[in-house]
């Protein structure tokens, strides 16, 4: 009899549960927010009443660029590479030297780092941490009507979004008096560039998800866009997550949740007609099966270590600044083309320029980061209790960017499964991992253009309640001068 009552009252407390957690999902759409509470992220004041925001220059002392030359003359490089192995085994010692006889003689910091400071950067402290950004207004539009975040990944950095700012921020006709221009920001991740490390662990997706929101709303945006890819796709779904009453929309170039259960048995019958589920664009990159399977196993070691012991090989990389380039811009061959693995430089040389390679890692080098970028696998994969959050669908409107050259092959159908309101996806004709950096014209432009499809739904009040914002309450939002 006790028993059965205990039952009773269990039930009964389980179905008020849900029905509390229903309506309070209702009635307060950033309900998701509140398991993410404020944290401080250092090791002594939590800086959060400091909420200034202070002009931050790039400005590498000549002792730090003295030590850099250094290193290089003292490299010691490891035993040659096979003369037949391409790329299979790796980034080739004959491709690093001749980068670093290069870097040593002909690439200038100097003059990247004036092109880098032609942008407005800032920094301000959030949750006990320097966060540094990028802020670019658009010149000739007065009314900021179009914001938009953009967040990068790993191995990236702030740089590879330097040659979409002014494309952004430019205006362009649209028909009439329209214009698609922006005003841009663009965060270093917490541990990343010139953003300081967090001192305690746990720092995921979801806290940093948090963090880039308050900039948001210290900065005096309320209603902003979000656009990632790598890293920054998952932060991005994060955002809109917990904050859709603020995320207008959500742009990925990756896909960082669930496939779908059935998806599984949709591959195996597929392996035999491949363009039974998945158009011929899809089926191309999805199969033959095998050589997903062996993509997958090839191209994701990295993974496993920095999502297990990232602080071992944290060492290595923070000493050398060789053995740190050669760890980076190995990804930047087949990361941006698998067939870089059968070229004996990595088709590095078709789709990078030195400089480009060079300037992304020097933030690495000159921010000392290097070991707690790595730690952010660790955060996002060592937590099981953030799984469950990883597979929540997002609500708010969504586009994505496929690109052919994705090393993490994805399709329309998995999207859709994670984002309720996809109202636009792009087959793009090239592009790889780092699309921004790579094809930047192209993914400015399909940006604008499910931006666009946004704001259409949004004056002919075609949406739903999604688009219907909450008043949010705010402090120091008074917006800073520049």
């Amino acid at each position: 009899m006790i028993s059965i009552i205990f039952c009773i009252l269990a039930l009964a407390l389980a179905v008020y549960a849900i029905v509390k957690w229903q309506h309070g999902h209702k009635s307060d759409p950033d309900f998701l927010s509140q398991f993410f509470p404020d944290k401080s992220w250092s090791l002594g004041d939590d800086g959060e009443s400091n909420t200034e925001v202070i002009n931050f220059k790039i400005n590498i002392s000549n002792a730090k660029l003295d030590d850099l030359r250094s290193r290089l003359d003292l490299t010691k490089y490891p035993v040659a590479s096979f003369s037949t192995s391409k790329f299979n085994y790796g980034i080739r010692d004959d491709y690093i030297r001749k980068l670093t006889e290069y870097w040593k003689n002909e690439y200038s910091w100097k003059k990247q780092e004036q092109m880098m400071n032609k942008y407005s950067h800032y920094k301000t402290m959030i949750e006990g941490l320097n966060i540094h950004f990028i802020h670019c207004r658009p010149k000739k539009v007065q009314e900021e009507k179009k914001v938009i975040l953009l967040i990068h990944g790993w191995p990236g950095s702030f740089v590879e979004y330097l040659e979409t700012l002014d494309r952004f921020t430019t205006p362009t006709s649209n028909g009439g008096n329209e214009t698609d221009a922006f005003t841009v920001v663009c965060p270093s991740i917490p541990g990343f560039g010139f953003s300081d490390p967090p001192q305690k662990e746990g720092f995921n997706g979801f806290e940093c998800a948090r963090v880039f929101h308050k900039l948001m709303l210290r900065l005096g945006y309320v209603n902003y866009y979000v656009a990632g890819g790598d890293w920054g796709s998952l932060i991005s779904r994060c955002m809109s997550l917990m904050y859709p009453s603020c995320v207008n929309g959500c742009y990925t170039t990756m896909l960082t949740g669930s496939t779908g259960g059935i998806e599984m048995l949709y591959l195996v019958i597929s392996a035999y007609i491949p363009t039974f589920f998945y158009n011929k664009m899809e089926s191309k990159v999805l199969f033959p099966l095998k050589a997903l399977l062996t993509n997958s196993l090839l191209e994701t070691g990295y993974f496993h270590l920095q999502a297990t012991k990232p602080d071992t090989v944290g060492f290595a990389l923070s000493d050398s600044p060789v053995g740190m380039a050669a760890y980076i811009i190995e990804k930047f061959s087949t990361w941006t083309d698998l067939n870089g693995r059968q070229a004996d430089d990595g088709l590095l040389q078709n789709n990078w320029t030195f400089d480009q390679l060079l300037n992304n890692v020097m933030i690495y080098w000159w921010s000392e980061n290097i070991t707690s970028s790595l730690r952010f696998y660790k955060e996002n994969s060592g937590n099981r209790k953030l799984q469950p959050g990883f597979r929540l669908k997002v609500h708010v409107p969504a586009g994505y960017g496929w690109y052919p050259n994705e090393f993490i092959p994805t399709c329309k159908r998995w999207v859709e499964n994670n984002f309720s309101n996809l109202i636009h996806f792009t087959y793009m004709k090239k592009g790889g991992h780092f699309n921004a950096f790579e094809v930047p014209d192209m993914f400015v432009e399909d940006v604008r253009v499910f931006v666009r499809k946004v704001e259409a739904l949004r004056s002919e009040q075609l949406s739903s309640n999604l688009y219907k914002t909450k008043p949010v309450k705010l402090s120091h939002l008074d917006r800073y001068k520049t």
